[in-house]
């Protein structure tokens, strides 16, 4: 059942390898719209790259969701017999915090308080220094 996975990949693959050579060969051109890449294409082959490209996420997505059926099917833990060693330790419950700026505001996210007040200061650093580059650049002839 791993052949889902390599099918999205190998479409992903195939679909931006024919997107480029559409490029290359002038039925396509690539414009840059603020940060994303724009591909518009007139021939055959960036049409047939860009169903690629879909039919690649399409897959991708539905390996996805088989993931949860697959892990059922393993055997458990539980049926593997108990062996006369010590008890495996407890790992320390995992931690991750983040900062997505939307614009110019931070959103905070933390799985504790402690990761978020983290998260607090790394937003209000790069708060700062993003308003210093605005201010240097603005400043400029």
């Amino acid at each position: 059942m791993r052949r889902l996975p390599l099918l999205a990949l190998a479409s992903l693959t195939g679909g931006v390898a024919l997107l480029v050579c559409g490029v290359i060969i002038g039925q396509g051109q690539v414009f840059l719209v603020v940060i994303f890449p724009v591909i518009t294409g007139s021939g055959p082959i960036p049409l047939a790259g860009t169903v690629l490209v879909m039919l690649g996420f399409v897959l991708g997505f539905l390996s996805m969701a088989r993931l949860p059926t697959m892990a059922r099917d393993s055997p458990s833990i539980e049926s593997a017999p108990p062996s006369s060693s010590a008890p495996p330790q407890q790992s320390p419950p995992r931690r991750f915090g983040g900062v997505v700026f939307l614009g110019p505001l931070p959103i905070i996210l933390g799985s504790d308080v402690r990761m978020s007040k983290y998260m607090l200061v790394v937003a209000v650093a790069l708060t700062i220094i993003l308003i210093g580059f605005f201010l240097l650049l603005w400043s400029r002839p």
